[in-house]
């Protein structure tokens, strides 16, 4: 048995370490996911005013601030008692806030933080057993995905052609942003009761102008087809299998041009999605388009016992012909991405957010209670270094993230939970693909194959907000005033683009916050285990899954470890975001105060 750390685990938000024990045959047979970093945005809310809660909060990661604003909002309103009121207009904002970010945020984690794996050079040297036309992929892997400071074998190579376009993408869609919400990151959009901007018709024109220059960007680099074929026989497709089809018979269009010629660049229509989609996947490559050869991601960050996880939603994106006003436990019907729980073997389940706890058992957090709802959330750190050691295995305590489940199971967040729960053609005509073939759908494959298509997906929706449902200059927040906060709680539930995130809030008799709790995208992905001593989802996809690059083709490469690197980036972690603490000294020692859970002394 051969323990392989991987410490910091690089190009992702926050500080993350990963410890896994490797057979012989270069398995990972157990791991653990260990939050490095203690933060303190639940301990500044302490006492404050909550209407400070949307703008500090946002302070938790400069990635996505837009999705902590808007859930913090979203939990003021309701603890204003003003939920019922928000005007449409107000909500279309947070929408449109909101579809900006995901886009921009998915871009980044493509092509800058999970894209430059596939230029390792692992993948050289496998691809190259396919001859002249694997030469000619690892060429379009190199030049497209290769990251700013790039060498092989000592020489240096320049960044790849999609990896410089989609930072330029990046900050387009960050200065869209800021046209509304005054800068990107930590925006001053959001505000109780709906928010402080109503746009004008020329920020509206310009904000669909910034759009269309990076759709452009998605039909040349990331697609090689115009957007709008792709969303029409895909996300708009009338059936999982036409949609499934579409995809599998463009890709063997491609290839029966593109095998003898040998040109799988972007000017042949190999976009950036149907090159990982026809070489990443065992399934997809190699046994139903006949490749010799793939990257096996499929393989890869899979679960093995659909007992023990779920895939959550909170749901997302007001639909505009509810009008004014939201039901703040997220009904299904409410968003246009739908709350949701499914279970392990793909049943959807109406979402309850009472089921919704946290466990510190494994956790550097001190409490009498292994699992608590974030009502009645504690947050006591441990005050003892001695006791934080984070290499004394699964059965220790060894994070200082907590462990939130639902109903007691460890939940998947995200892109492919979220295209799961809402039914999305594309996504659900591969699960079944996959499940037909004899696949456990949800792997390393199948996660970045739906955060690719979310952007396709939120797009077209994005559009008909501003040309048919926004009115400029329309109403856009209702009157709040500090003392309708007064003895009272509030709970926001959203989607970051990394998944399903949650405020809660109290206030006491001065209207001043005595309970603040963020469970965020991260904390559900990548917790350690809960109080039943299950991993957690990226635990689980870890066990199991072989170390080194396409199911160790090369052999087992303890130095080169992909297994761990695709599988922990798949998940898109922000440790920034999983782990934070209050202030110990402001909770008596049974952690309950006279109102709430927090006792102000």
């Amino acid at each position: 048995m051969v323990q392989v750390t991987v410490d910091p685990v690089s190009r992702i938000e926050g500080h993350y370490r990963i410890n896994t024990e490797v057979n012989g045959e270069g398995v990972i047979t157990d791991a653990q996911s260990n939050g490095l970093q203690l933060r303190g945005f639940e301990r500044l809310l302490q006492h404050q005013d909550p209407r400070d809660a949307a703008l500090l909060s946002q302070r938790i990661c400069g990635v996505c601030p837009v999705s902590h604003g808007i859930a913090a909002a979203n939990a003021l309103d309701e603890l204003f008692g003003v939920a019922g009121e928000v005007p449409k207009d107000g909500l279309l904002m947070r929408n449109i806030h909101q579809a900006l970010n995901f886009i921009a945020s998915h871009a980044a984690h493509i092509y800058v933080l999970w894209g430059p794996d596939l230029a390792n050079p692992a993948y050289r040297d496998i691809l190259a057993k396919y001859g002249d036309v694997g030469n000619a992929v690892w060429k379009e892997l190199q030049g497209r995905f290769a990251p700013l400071i790039y060498q092989i074998d000592g020489a240096s190579y320049p960044a790849g052609s999609s990896y410089l376009g989609a930072i330029v993408e990046f900050r387009r869609l960050h200065e869209a942003i800021s046209l509304i919400a005054s800068k990107m990151p930590h925006p001053v959009l959001q505000h109780v009761g709906g928010v402080v901007y109503s746009p004008t018709v020329a920020d509206i024109g310009q904000i669909l102008s910034y759009v269309t220059k990076t759709m452009e960007f998605v039909k040349t680099f990331t697609l090689g087809v115009s957007p709008d074929t792709w969303i029409e026989n895909t996300y708009r497709a009338s059936s999982p299998q036409k949609a499934a089809n579409f995809v599998l018979n463009h890709l063997q269009e491609l290839l029966n041009k593109s095998l003898d010629s040998k040109d799988f660049s972007h000017s042949a229509g190999w976009g950036d999605v149907p090159l990982f989609a026809a070489f990443g996947s065992e399934l997809i490559g190699e046994k139903l388009l006949g490749l010799p050869i793939s990257m096996k991601m499929d393989l890869a960050g899979t679960y093995k016992d659909p007992d023990k996880i779920g895939f959550l939603s909170y749901g997302v994106f007001f639909k505009p012909e509810k009008g004014n006003g939201y039901d703040p436990t997220s009904p299904a019907d409410s968003r246009v991405i739908p709350s949701g729980y499914m279970n392990g073997y793909f049943k959807l389940e109406k979402f309850d957010y009472k089921k919704i706890s946290e466990s510190i058992s494994h956790s550097f957090y001190i409490d009498d209670v292994n699992d608590r709802s974030p009502w009645n959330g504690i947050t006591v750190p441990e005050g003892n270094p001695e006791n934080i050691d984070y290499t004394k295995g699964s059965k220790s305590r060894y994070s200082w993230a907590k462990a939130p489940h639902y109903n007691g199971i460890p939940c998947e967040v995200g892109p492919l939970a979220r295209m799961m729960v809402m039914g999305e053609p594309l996504v659900t005509g591969l699960v079944k693909t996959f499940q037909d073939n004899g696949y456990y759908p949800v792997n390393n494959y199948t996660r970045m194959i739906a955060r690719m298509q979310e952007i396709l997906v939120v797009v077209p929706e994005m559009i008909e907000w501003l040309t048919q449902d926004l009115q400029a200059g329309g109403k856009v927040a209702v009157h709040t005033d500090l003392s309708m906060a007064k003895s009272s709680t509030g709970m926001g539930l959203w989607e970051a683009p990394r998944g399903a995130l949650g405020h809660w809030i109290a206030t006491g008799s001065d209207s001043m916050v005595t309970l603040y709790q963020a469970v965020v995208p991260s904390t559900w992905n990548l917790a350690p285990r809960n109080s039943q001593g299950t991993p957690s989802p990226v635990e689980q996809a870890l066990i199991g899954t072989k170390i080194s690059a396409a199911e160790n083709a090369l052999g087992v490469d303890y130095s080169n470890p992909l297994g761990i690197l695709h599988t922990a980036r798949s998940y898109d972690p922000c440790l920034a975001c999983a782990v934070h603490t209050i202030d110990k000294t402001t909770i008596d020692k049974t952690g309950k105060h006279p109102d709430y859970t927090i006792k102000v002394l």
